[in-house]
Formats: structure tokens, C-alpha cells, sequence
């Protein structure tokens, strides 16, 4: 089951390394990261979500 919080959050395009969430996390807007597998060589790999916490404060404003 889906939660109305987990739609809010957008999932940037492709997998990721633990060193690229670096270079990925912005200041401002939350994150949810998941395990998205590993490479053939055992690098685990992630899947990032974002969400903008203005959204709410909008939508909540309308």
C-alpha cells in the first residue's frame, strides 16, 4: 500500500553509488533513500527520492 507522503516524493532517474550522494544532496529538500542492488563487481547500488517540503506549505495554502 501506497502512502500519501511516499507520492510526494520524486525519484531522480538512475542508480547511484555512496559517493555520488554527495554530490546529488541539495540543501532544502528531503531525501529518501533506498537499496537499489549492487554491480557485477559488489558496489551497492541506490535509488534516490526527493521531495520539496514547500510543496506541502503550497498545496496546504490553496
Amino acid at each position: 500500500m501506497t502512502s500519501e507522503t511516499e507520492t510526494e516524493f520524486t525519484r531522480l532517474p538512475g542508480l547511484y553509488r555512496s559517493w555520488d550522494l554527495g554530490i546529488l544532496i541539495e540543501e532544502g529538500w528531503i531525501y529518501r533513500i533506498e537499496e537499489g542492488g549492487r554491480t557485477e563487481d559488489g558496489q551497492a547500488l541506490f535509488a534516490v527520492f526527493m521531495l520539496d517540503p514547500t510543496r506541502n506549505q503550497t498545496e496546504a495554502g490553496s
